[in-house]
């Protein structure tokens, strides 16, 4: 599909991504960016790219398509710095958890020689780095292109037809849309496990068995990564915990009144939704 992809950031989701370009063959080479010397090693070690530089605009400025995969706070910084050296008609799009603050930015600042739209995968692990990429990670998993007014019809079509070959199923969006239901879907899952993970003490923890490893699994995620998505989609994060108050406090009336009936329809109703997905 391209002759040359750059990738900024080539960690867990930057790798993954390189791995399944160069598994499908959907380029004829994909550049990585790294920030420190030790990264570029990496990222060349476990073949996530054909090519690794620390020079970044000497990776984008003949790429067709480039990837930004950095941690949502360091997003419109690369943009801005890549969009300077990229060359007429090529894409640019990134792959942050956070769309409304993100695009809206990049996009005040975009020049109209290069076609910048936003995404996000729905993919990812608990766990970071390149060392644990792999090129099945987007396979059947949600992907989200953000439209605006701004948009170049005919680069999200392509650029939807790239993420379709590495196995993901598009939707599109408005930034606004995909906050709204991301966060109910992906943000607050965080926020509950990060919580229910401070709120043990070190004797509860002795005892801490499946159910609760389980529930907690993603609060192992970078804190650094979480800090910026929460901060970024701040509005959004905000109105999904509410969402989750309220459901919370719903089942605590019931158990405080005793309310079997009630409980047991809150707890089938869950049960209903889990079972489903």
């Amino acid at each position: 599909m391209f002759k040359k992809i750059a990738i900024v950031g080539v960690g867990l989701i930057g790798g993954s991504i390189g791995l399944a370009v160069k598994k499908k063959l959907l380029a004829k080479e994909v550049i990585g960016v790294a920030r420190r010397e030790s990264s570029r090693r990496k990222a060349l070690k476990f073949k996530a790219v054909d090519k690794a530089t620390l020079n970044l605009a000497e990776a984008v400025k003949d790429a067709d398509l480039v990837i930004i995969a950095s941690p949502v706070g360091k997003i419109t910084g690369l943009a801005r710095a890549s969009l300077k050296f990229m060359k007429k008609g090529a894409i640019l799009t990134d792959v942050g958890s956070t769309k409304k603050h993100v695009v809206r930015k990049i996009e005040k600042f975009a020049n109209k020689k290069v076609h910048f739209i936003g995404t996000h995968p729905m993919a990812g692990s608990e766990k970071t780095g390149v060392e644990n990429a792999t090129s099945l990670i987007f396979d059947k998993a949600p992907l989200i292109i953000t439209k605006t007014k701004n948009t170049d019809k005919k680069a999200l079509a392509r650029l939807k037809k790239f993420w379709e070959n590495l196995g993901c199923r598009t939707f599109v969006l408005s930034p606004e849309k995909h906050d709204m239901h991301v966060s109910l879907a992906s943000y607050l899952p965080h926020v509950v496990s990060f919580a229910l993970s401070a709120s043990q003490t070190k004797d509860s923890l002795k005892f801490a068995a499946v159910s609760f490893k389980d529930i907690t699994r993603v609060s192992s995620s970078d804190p650094e990564l979480w800090k910026d998505i929460f901060l970024s989609a701040r509005p959004s994060v905000l109105k999904s915990i509410k969402v989750f108050s309220k459901s919370l406090k719903a089942l605590e009336k019931a158990i405080r009144k005793k309310d079997a009936h009630a409980v047991k329809r809150f707890l089938s109703k869950a049960k209903s939704i889990r079972d489903g997905i």
